[in-house]
C-alpha cells in the first residue's frame, strides 16, 4: 500500500523549523600511513557540500514530491551563504533562516577515503541557545510561514535553535491552527514538545528518556512508547528500531518491519524517516501504509555513502515495492 501513498504526496507544503548545518566530504584515496603518527594519508580529489540537520530533512521532503520551507539559525558566514545557496538550488525556500553573527553556521566536515570508508569527522558548531533576539525572530518566522503549510516539522539536534521558547510556541501555534506537529527530538528536549502531534526516538533515546539500566529491547518497545505518549501527552510515539522496524504507538499500536537491505551508511536515515512520516501523515493521517513508506524510503537511503536522500532511481523502486 505504501507505494501508492507516494503520488499522493506531491506538492504537500511543510515547514521545517530546527538546526541547520552543512555537510562538508572531503573525499580521497588511502594512499599510506604517515611516517609523523600512525594515521591514514588521504589524497584529497574533490570536496562536495550539502545542506544538513534540518536542512537535510526539508531536502528529503522535497526529494520525496513536497514543497519545503526552512526555518532555523545560521551564522553571517560563507558556510551559510553556501548552505542557502545550496538549499535554493534544491527548491527549498530558505528566506525563514534567521543570520545570527554572533554564531558560526554548524559545519561537519568528513574525511571519505576510498569511495565509502569515513576517516575523520570534524565539527565546528556553537551549540549554546539563541539569544532572546534571535529567539523572537524565529518565533515571528513561524507565525509568517504557518498559514501557507500542511504540516510542521521540528528537528532538533541540541544545536540551540529549538529552544524551550521556540519550540513551545511552535507547537502551540500549529496546534491552534490545526497544522499537524512531527518533531524529531533528543531525550534532553522532549518535554518542550508536549502536545505535538508526533514524536519520533530511536532505540537508543528511548532507553535515554526512560532511564533504562540496559538498551530497549524489542518486546519492551511498545510499553516504553505508551510511557513516553502518556507523559508528553502527544497523540502518537514513534519508535526506530533500525533493522527491527518501526513501531507506532497512538490510539491503536502499529508495527512495520524494514526490508533487509545491505547498510552502507546510516547517516540522515532518521532525517528519511521523519520526512516521509511527515508528508504521510499531511495526506492520510495515522495509516500502517505512512510508517511502510517511511522504513521503505529509509532502507534506500542507507545504501548510499553520507548523508542523503532518496534519488529518482530509489523512487522508482518504491512506486514498483510490493502493496
Amino acid at each position: 500500500m505504501s507505494a501508492g501513498l507516494l503520488g499522493r504526496l506531491v506538492g504537500i507544503r511543510a515547514v521545517v523549523l530546527g538546526d541547520l548545518m552543512l555537510d562538508e566530504y572531503l573525499f580521497g584515496s588511502a594512499t599510506r600511513i604517515s611516517p609523523e603518527a600512525p594515521v591514514m594519508v588521504v589524497r584529497q580529489e574533490r570536496t562536495a557540500h550539502v545542506p544538513g540537520g534540518a536542512a537535510n530533512v526539508a531536502r528529503n521532503i522535497v526529494a520525496l514530491g513536497g514543497r519545503a520551507s526552512i526555518l532555523g539559525v545560521a551564522g553571517d558566514d560563507e558556510p551559510a551563504d553556501r548552505l542557502a545557496s545550496e538549499l535554493e538550488s534544491e527548491g527549498i525556500e530558505a528566506r525563514g533562516i534567521v543570520r545570527d553573527g554572533t554564531r558560526t553556521t554548524t559545519r561537519k566536515t568528513r574525511v571519505v577515503a576510498d569511495h565509502s570508508h569515513q576517516v575523520l569527522r570534524i565539527d565546528h558548531e556553537d551549540d549554546a541557545p539563541v539569544s532572546a533576539a534571535i529567539e523572537a525572530r524565529l518565533r515571528s518566522e513561524v507565525d509568517a510561514h504557518l498559514p501557507e503549510a500542511d504540516v510542521l516539522v521540528l528537528s532538533d539536534y541540541l544545536k540551540g535553535a529549538l529552544t524551550p521558547s521556540v519550540a513551545e510556541h511552535a507547537v502551540r501555534t500549529a496546534r491552534a491552527t490545526g497544522v499537524p506537529v512531527i518533531v524529531n527530538p533528543k531525550p534532553r528536549s522532549l518535554a518542550q514538545y508536549a502536545g505535538a502531534t508526533l514524536v519520533s526516538l530511536n532505540r537508543a533515546e528511548v532507553t535515554g528518556a526512560l532511564d533504562l539500566w540496559k538498551p530497549l529491547e524489542d518486546a519492551d518497545a511498545e510499553e516504553a512508547g505508551r510511557a513516553l505518549r502518556a507523559r508528553l501527552g502527544v497523540d502518537v510515539l514513534l519508535v526506530t528500531l533500525g533493522e527491527s522496524g518501526l513501531l507506532a504507538v497512538g490510539g491503536e499500536t502499529l508495527r512495520v518491519r524494514a526490508p533487509r537491505v545491505e547498510v552502507y551508511d546510516t547517516a540522515g536515515a532518521g532525517d528519511t524517516v521523519i520526512a516521509a512520516v511527515a508528508l504521510g501523515w499531511a495526506a492520510v493521517g495515522f495509516r500502517a501504509e505512512v510508517f511502510e513508506l517511511a522504513a521503505q524510503a529509509a532502507a534506500r537511503v542507507v545504501q548510499h555513502v553520507g548523508v542523503a536522500v532518496p534519488t529518482a532511481e530509489d523512487l522508482a523502486a518504491l512506486r514498483g515495492a510490493p502493496r
